[in-house]
């Protein structure tokens, strides 16, 4: 039971005492999953997650109060799975910053219900060999459209679009030092997040061509606008990469909207 009366309920293979070992090369990786009335779409986000190869792989699963039977989903499943905990939260990046302070490993992954890693070997190919910075990142497929989003990311591009996080790993450290997922952006705190890590010279971003996990076109962040976000963008590319990058970004945008305009122009002269 939580101070404010509401229910909490937990389990996995760490209250019986068993803990996830990595080894020489091999870094533990914990894959946060936040989840909430997930129905149907947590079955293959968490199967996508068990039957990875890598050796020392563990789940979080955090969950936000689910009413909807996720919590008999999950318990299917508790043999495999490291930890999962049961309470009302603030939100996806809530969970996902509860499962930063949860998890044991080194390196850290996020997820949603509904996506999930490529195939069996996602994992492994991202941390073979270990990356030398602390951010690696590779490609998601975009829903069913085939589309392969987002190749390599530069500070410019970073502030015209994201790294899609569920194509993205982080060493612990940087949660450390940068600090969690910001609440004040309930739909995009992962781009503030990545804007802080490129913006850091020790985060060294490396990029591997690999399909790390196909994104889910009916999650949160494909269905909504972060209007905090946008209201405090400049500040925040600013603030993290430097005033060059956004008097480069409000260039790119006003000659982007000087051909838009240019071209509807030369239509309304057909």
């Amino acid at each position: 039971m939580n101070v404010d009366g509401s229910a909490r309920t937990e389990g996995g293979r760490r209250i019986r005492g068993i803990r996830p070992t990595g080894g020489p090369g091999v870094p533990v990786v914990s894959v946060v999953l936040a989840v909430y009335n997930a129905g149907d779409a947590l079955e293959r986000t968490l199967v996508s997650v068990l039957r990875q190869a890598y050796p020392a792989l563990e789940l979080v699963i955090v969950d936000g109060g689910s009413k909807d039977g996720t919590i008999d989903r999950i318990r299917r499943y508790e043999e495999n799975v490291d930890y999962w905990v049961s309470e009302p939260d603030r939100g996806v990046y809530d969970a996902y910053n509860k499962g930063v302070r949860l998890a044991a490993g080194e390196w850290l992954y996020f997820i949603g219900a509904g996506d999930e890693l490529a195939d069996r070997d996602a994992v492994v190919r991202i941390f073979s060999p270990p990356p030398a910075g602390r951010m690696v990142y590779g490609n998601v497929r975009w829903g069913d459209t085939g589309k392969i989003y987002d190749g390599r990311f530069t500070k410019l591009k970073l502030c015209r679009r994201n790294v899609c996080h569920q194509a993205a790993f982080y060493h612990r450290d940087l949660f450390r030092e940068l600090g969690e997922f910001d609440l004040r952006y309930p739909v995009v705190a992962d781009w503030v997040f990545n804007l802080k890590c490129f913006g850091n010279a020790a985060t060294r971003p490396v990029y591997k061509d690999t399909v790390v996990a196909n994104f889910d076109l009916t999650g949160i962040a494909s269905q909504r606008d972060d209007p905090a976000f946008e209201t405090d963008k400049r500040s925040l590319i600013l603030g993290t990469l430097g005033g060059m990058y956004l008097l480069l970004d409000r260039a790119y945008r006003f000659q982007k909207r000087l051909s838009s305009s240019l071209v509807e122009q030369l239509r309304g002269r057909r």
